[in-house]
């Protein structure tokens, strides 16, 4: 029998990808030409989370002589990586597909670098909810569960999927400014993704209790609607009607 989880997945990627991409055709001022890079991230979150985190730690624990696998017994500094390592290895790997010349003849202006950024990021949570599932779907005492008991699951990769858009709108933002902004971008985007993290490790490590960690995530939303929102005024390239200001390219001073 097939595990319910991946109907409650189907549910989620349509509504998602509907409200979300719904949003960045709204907030673009129509343009369609955004939505394929909604493809671009799919595969990113997998490659992440079974290839480059995993080697990460080992490779790291091999180096240390820690076993990557102790759990709470690990040293703090081990324990304390293996929460850094989610944000280091994600963040530059959102922005990866700006290697690829049709994407990165995209970002010409703050406007473009925030769009094609944010339909990044959603593409990489869309993945993203799609590994999840596969990751429940093998464990015997979820996949059994009926699929309408996965609506906390619904939940948190809706909101998730604007929380890698915001993140990679930073972080792109950055890259299109150039020099220091790079660094400042790519340092925004790692903080806030560990700021966003930061509930579920406390609750993981038994230092929150479960009803502080189910109203913690009000926190991280409220913070990523108003940097998106900042963001997004920013980036609003000038619009040529009767209700903008009057821009004053010059002005011819007139002396008695």
């Amino acid at each position: 029998m097939t595990p319910q989880i991946y109907i409650m997945a189907g549910i989620t990627l349509g509504i998602s990808a509907a409200f979300w991409g719904g949003m960045l055709y709204s907030f673009s001022g129509k343009q369609k030409r955004y939505f394929w890079l909604l493809i671009l991230g799919l595969p990113l979150s997998a490659i992440a989370n079974l290839l480059l985190k995993p080697q990460a730690v080992i490779l790291v624990g091999q180096a240390a002589h820690v076993q990557p696998y102790l759990g709470l017994a690990a040293p703090v500094w081990f324990l304390a990586f293996k929460v850094l390592v989610t944000p280091l290895v994600e963040e530059p790997l959102k922005a990866l597909p700006l290697l690829l010349r049709p994407v990165w003849k995209m970002v010409t202006s703050r406007a473009s670098a925030l769009w094609a950024a944010f339909a990044l990021g959603v593409s990489f949570g869309l993945g993203e909810a799609v590994y999840l599932a596969y990751a429940i779907a093998r464990i015997p005492d979820y996949a059994a569960l009926p699929w309408f008991a996965y609506t906390g699951y619904m939940g948190e990769r809706i909101f998730t999927c604007f929380m890698h858009g915001v993140l990679t709108a930073v972080l792109v933002t950055g890259i299109q400014r150039r020099g220091r902004y790079i660094l400042y971008g790519l340092l925004a985007a790692l903080g806030l993704h560990l700021l966003l993290n930061a509930p579920a490790a406390l609750y993981q490590f038994n230092l929150i209790p479960l009803e502080l960690y189910n109203i913690s995530f009000m926190v991280p939303i409220i913070i990523l609607a108003v940097i998106f929102e900042r963001m997004r005024r920013a980036a609003r390239e000038p619009v040529d009607d009767l209700h903008s200001k009057e821009v004053i390219y010059w002005q011819r001073q007139i002396t008695k």
